[in-house]
């Protein structure tokens, strides 16, 4: 009849070592925390959600494009609207 005498390993306290990692990265002269930026997307256009992909880990985001049109086109509106009845009367001149 064999025995099998079974082998304890001996006990060893484990020893973490935190290696954090630098992942800070330079783009365009500017120094970010991390190589993560998210592209232009729906997600980059209320503070809200960009400040959610900050708590993300994001460094960095791209803001989604404005066009001189766009910009034209809101003066317009703006400059229609804010001198809309500026050349009427509240009173009837009759």
């Amino acid at each position: 009849m064999w025995r099998y005498q079974s082998r304890q390993k001996p006990n060893r306290q484990l020893h973490i070592v935190e290696n954090i990692m630098d992942l800070s990265a330079n783009y365009l002269g500017l120094q970010l925390k991390n190589p993560i930026v998210p592209s232009s997307s729906p997600l980059s256009h209320t503070v809200a959600s960009i400040r959610k992909l900050e708590d993300s880990g994001a460094a960095a985001v791209v803001m989604y494009s404005l066009f001189e049109e766009q910009i034209t086109l809101e003066s317009f509106h703006l400059d229609e609207y804010l001198n809309y009845g500026a050349e009427s009367y509240a009173e009837s001149l009759n």
